[in-house]
């Protein structure tokens, strides 16, 4: 079975000024033509039941007491009546209307007078008064008066044409009204539109003109300047992470280069089996850095819609596993202390990841010893997980710099180590994933990361 379309009018505004302008009119045009109406028909009857009361009132005013000779009375009477142009004035007999009874008026529908505003008054049937004057026998005589209503119907069509006029200047008001608020109240976004409509990639620092009205439309001016905010943001750090993903790839590939055409510029010098092995670094080296954008990219993809498939991890297993698979230098030490019965929702890989990053980074800092713990709020219903090590610490001021990408406080020492910039970025990502945080807290020594997850779904 189709489905309905739904109804469209064959023609519609191309604006929202025009749509709401003939809306408003529309809205004002049919109780104005509903008042014009009932207020044409009331015109009518009320001109009608004139028309007929003034024919009355002419016989009245006209009218005699019965004399001794009714004919020369009513004669007189029909010369009197006569000088009225409104009125047709005739003597008539019995004879002559059979059916006529002694004080009989006949009815007068208001279908007499027509509301179209054009027509014809001499076009209109009589309204008849007729009176008996006396006597008696086959020649009674009768006074038949006859008004056409003419002047009932002039008075209507001028009525009728006032009437039709003022419905169309008040609805041409109301329309003009509408038109010059709608464009007063839709100019701001007509300028928000011509702004934005401008903005490029290379140009994310315009924003468009908010209004003083403190309305919808300046909320939605405040709605678009903050996205285009967040927006510029967005695209500056992926400009500066492409920029430094490139800088951090182009350095191995380089080195690599460099010792392979050297050794294969004087092969018989070269030391082949040292060559190999410094190309082995350079390419492992590639491989971390490829493995930690490739996993930062599957983050930011994720971020938005949230991280699939949570399972059940127990945090204090996975810590002890991740502690037991490494395998520190010998000055270190690592210190473990977990409660076991620690449940956590979240990927089991991507919590070792991000425990593996911390460790990673406090063995290359720590002096001596880095320590581990695993502690559950049951008031926050959180689990607490801190890394400590006994290093010479971060100063407050990079606390939060440290957890953007390719950010190196030592940046000669952590490129010696291995460091690619990104661990401490991937921990706080996964961290977010897991609606968790990952902050760097104050501690007597060193420093001290805290990672906090919540227990429950």
């Amino acid at each position: 079975m189709r489905g309905l379309r739904p109804c469209r009018w064959p023609w519609r505004p191309a604006s929202i000024r025009g749509r709401l302008t003939w809306l408003v009119a529309l809205s004002a045009l049919v109780p104005l033509v509903v008042g014009a109406v009932t207020a044409a028909v009331a015109a009518r009857n009320s001109l009608v039941q004139e028309g007929r009361d003034y024919a009355s009132r002419a016989l009245l005013t006209a009218g005699r007491e019965p004399g001794p000779n009714p004919r020369a009375q009513l004669r007189a009477m029909a010369d009197v009546l006569r000088r009225d142009r409104r009125l047709e004035v005739s003597l008539r007999s019995i004879q002559e209307a059979p059916n006529w009874t002694p004080q009989t008026r006949r009815p007068v529908p208001e279908s007499l007078l027509s509301l179209w505003p054009w027509t014809d008054p001499a076009s209109r049937k009589p309204v008849f008064q007729t009176m008996e004057i006396g006597g008696s026998g086959a020649d009674v005589p009768i006074l038949v008066v006859s008004n056409r209503l003419r002047y009932e119907q002039q008075r209507l069509n001028v009525t009728v044409r006032l009437l039709a006029g003022a419905v169309v200047l008040m609805t041409g008001l109301v329309a003009g009204v509408t038109w010059f608020v709608a464009g007063r109240v839709l100019r701001p976004v007509e300028a928000i539109r011509t702004q934005f409509a401008e903005l490029t990639a290379h140009h994310l620092d315009r924003r468009v003109p908010v209004p003083r009205t403190r309305d919808e439309i300046s909320r939605l001016a405040g709605t678009m300047n903050a996205t285009l905010d967040r927006l510029q943001r967005s695209v500056d750090q992926q400009r500066r992470f492409v920029g430094d993903a490139s800088h951090e790839l182009r350095g191995p590939l380089a080195a690599l280069r460099a010792e392979l055409e050297i050794a294969l510029a004087h092969p018989g010098d070269a030391d082949w089996a040292a060559v190999v092995e410094a190309a082995l670094g350079d390419t492992r080296r590639l491989q971390r850095l490829t493995t930690d954008l490739l996993l930062l990219a599957r983050l930011d993809a994720t971020a938005s819609a949230g991280l699939p498939g949570r399972r059940p991890v127990v945090l204090g297993a996975l810590v002890h596993d991740e502690i037991r698979r490494r395998r520190p230098p010998d000055h270190l030490s690592l210190r473990v202390t977990a409660e076991e019965r620690i449940t956590v929702y979240g990927h089991h890989s991507l919590l070792a990841r991000l425990l593996g990053n911390l460790l990673d980074n406090a063995e290359r800092h720590a002096a001596g010893c880095v320590a581990v713990s695993l502690t559950h709020d049951a008031d926050r219903r959180v689990a607490l997980l801190h890394v400590q090590d006994d290093g010479p610490g971060i100063p407050p001021a990079d606390r939060r710099r440290v957890f953007e990408r390719f950010t190196r406080l030592d940046d000669a020492r952590t490129r010696d180590t291995g460091g690619t910039g990104l661990g401490l970025a991937i921990a706080h990502h996964i961290a977010s994933a897991h609606r968790g945080t990952l902050e760097i807290t104050d501690s007597p020594r060193g420093a001290r990361f805290t990672i906090t997850l919540p227990t429950d779904v």
